[in-house]
């Protein structure tokens, strides 16, 4: 008898919490086409399903906003739900009158129980224009730059690393002199039959280790670490403090010995006779994919570019929209000097103020909620290419790409080569 109530008690206190714990509704936005805004006419709905047995009565507060945070409309509405039913309760009727991201939230309150949700959308994105900063000595500034790795001791360090028999292609880590007599090092995959190869050049993230994808036997893959990254020797403390090191002026910015490395990278590529000058392709994600943008400005060997989620862009709005935690502590330690004085440094390293230099075609993915690289930043560089150009909005992601979406660049970029 004892163990019956003792079962029945432990019962009763696990469907207490069961039902503690289990959520009265369940709710998602519904997007309709995928996120972009038709018609500057806002058609969006967040789906709700009541997980009870009795009707609830609830209110969703409506607000639309700019991507920096701007409040554009607020308004709160009641709803009620039966039993066992979904309901789509669309979002207030908003006619757009600017081009733009923007960020619709829908805070769902019932009783003591209430859900916040967000989605963005995205409004003739093409139409994105940014004013540029750009100081009066800032082409001078990279072609004095460029022009110094002339100077660096070209002959690379290549040693073969064992591979399976089965692997498509040679392996080689490649050791590299960049300018502060540091090693870049990067992962040379090379066909095993000699010929002349389409080659693909693939830059990193922010602090991302790339390493050998090993995935055909007719294309030389040099997957590059720019210094601080990967195998790459170290300039300083490797952590999440890079963007702030040397921000005191543009010579001393530690993302101006991070952009050349790129070059040093490319120049390599460019000297083996077992790659086809007429066919390299840069690719990278994130800050891979503001490196990209960068080299393909700069240098006229690069024929196709492909630019994720791409950062290094529009610096000016992006604080708008972000923040950088490091940027905090490092404007602490230096008060004398202003927001505009940073603003300027970066600007130098602004991909807005290239990409009009570049001639190749350009291939841009983007996560439409993305909030570690605003989309709106990535337009304002992309808006200013003017070579051929297509870019792919994924309404889910955020600061990251589906596995279709490399999976059918590869595909793309192997019939860019002509290579099947």
């Amino acid at each position: 008898m004892k163990n019956i109530i003792k079962n029945a008690l432990f019962a009763g206190i696990l469907l207490l919490l069961f039902s503690c714990s289990s959520k009265p509704l369940t709710a998602d936005f519904e997007l309709y086409s995928d996120g972009v805004i038709q018609d500057s006419l806002l058609q969006l709905a967040v789906k709700i399903e009541n997980n009870t047995s009795k009707t609830l009565e609830l209110d969703i507060e409506w607000r639309i906003a700019t991507d920096n945070g701007e409040t554009i409309k607020q308004m709160r509405f009641p709803y009620s739900i039966n039993c066992d039913t979904v309901l789509l309760a669309y979002a207030p009727l908003h006619h757009f009158k600017q081009c733009g991201f923007y960020r619709i939230e829908a805070q769902i309150c019932h009783a003591n129980y209430t859900e916040d949700l967000f989605t963005n959308v995205v409004m003739n994105p093409e139409d994105i224009h940014s004013p540029l900063r750009k100081p009066g000595d800032f082409d001078a500034f990279w072609q004095r730059n460029i022009a110094s790795l002339s100077k660096l001791n070209t002959t690379p360090e290549i040693k073969k690393i064992e591979r399976s028999s089965d692997a498509k292609t040679d392996l080689y880590e490649v050791s590299l002199k960049s300018l502060g007599d540091l090693s870049i090092k990067g992962w040379l995959e090379v066909p095993k039959k000699k010929g002349n190869y389409a080659t693909l050049y693939r830059v990193p993230g922010y602090t991302e280790n790339l390493e050998p994808i090993d995935m055909y036997d007719d294309m030389i893959v040099f997957s590059l670490n720019v210094r601080d990254h990967g195998n790459s020797d170290n300039s300083g403390v490797r952590e999440y403090e890079m963007w702030v090191r040397g921000l005191e002026n543009e010579e001393s910015f530690f993302y101006k010995n991070i952009y050349l490395d790129c070059f040093v990278g490319l120049n390599y590529l460019a000297s083996r006779e077992d790659v086809d000058l007429e066919r390299i392709a840069v690719w990278g994600g994130s800050q891979g994919g503001g490196l990209s943008l960068l080299t393909a400005a700069y240098d006229k060997r690069i024929s196709l570019c492909v630019a994720d989620i791409p950062f290094l862009s529009d610096w000016e709005r992006y604080f708008e929209i972000s923040h950088w935690y490091e940027l905090d502590q490092w404007m602490l330690e230096h008060p004398n000097i202003s927001w505009n004085e940073i603003l300027d440094v970066f600007s130098y390293f602004d991909t807005k103020n290239m990409v009009h230099k570049i001639e190749c075609p350009v291939w841009m993915g983007i996560g439409l909620q993305d909030d570690v690289c605003p989309p709106a930043t990535s337009f304002a560089s992309y808006n200013l290419i003017t070579s051929p150009k297509r870019y792919n909005i994924y309404p889910h992601q955020f600061h990251s790409q589906p596995q279709s979406h490399y999976d059918e660049r590869f595909m793309e970029i192997r019939a860019f080569f002509k290579m099947d």
